[in-house]
């Protein structure tokens, strides 16, 4: 058995294992050619590593080794039930359970005071012509999979991502749109209010040593 969680790698590799027996590079390029290299930086190196532990935890196993003309040796891996067991425990967990994550956004959004609004403004929509363009990028993967009969269950993580970046592009335009208001409804250029600083020693009570 595994010690330990299976990383998100192992994961995208165990579900490929479960359609039909691969090697690693027949994996690492279904994981490109499926667009899941947007949920995890994922290299050639990083999938013969992820399979080589995986072999080490009994969760896949060899069924083969081939060779083609002058390529090096491929080894070709299935599943074992250890794995589908350790495959299903993990994935209800990453669908049932909290895994905090922490971006760089919110750091940058709880700081943007520092700067000036024009400074934010310009610089929300550079971010939001980036986030359009690969939300755009994705929409068309996604129509083009539809059109080709792939089921929408296989693609549910594209349509929360699209999801969310529909709403992330509502929020950023409207968040521009205050931040270029001349009537400053952000209060931006007012300083810090110091009736909140009074406010929260009120409602914290008497600070004791």
């Amino acid at each position: 058995m595994a010690s330990g969680e299976l990383s998100a790698v192992a994961v995208l590799l165990l579900a490929l294992l479960h359609e039909q027996p691969m090697h690693p590079y027949q994996l690492h390029r279904s994981l490109v050619q499926r667009g899941d290299t947007r949920l995890v930086r994922v290299n050639p190196g990083a999938v013969y590593h992820a399979v080589e532990r995986l072999e080490r935890d009994g969760l896949v196993e060899v069924v083969g080794v081939d060779r083609e003309g002058g390529r090096p040796e491929r080894t070709t891996y299935q599943v074992t039930d250890a794995g589908r067991a350790a495959f299903e425990h993990r994935l209800r967990s990453l669908l049932g359970d909290e895994h905090r994550t922490y971006p760089l956004f919110p750091v940058g959004l709880a700081e943007a005071n520092e700067l000036p609004a024009a400074d934010v403004a310009a610089q929300l929509r550079r971010r939001r012509e980036r986030q359009e363009l690969a939300r755009g990028e994705l929409q068309t993967r996604y129509d083009r999979a539809a059109s080709l009969g792939l089921p929408r269950r296989y693609m549910l993580d594209v349509e929360h991502e699209l999801a969310l970046a529909a709403r992330e592009l509502e929020w950023l335009d409207a968040l521009v749109a205050e931040l270029e208001d001349p009537a400053d409804p952000l209060a931006w250029h007012e300083p810090f209010p110091l009736a909140y600083v009074e406010a929260r020693k009120a409602a914290c009570g008497p600070q004791t040593t």
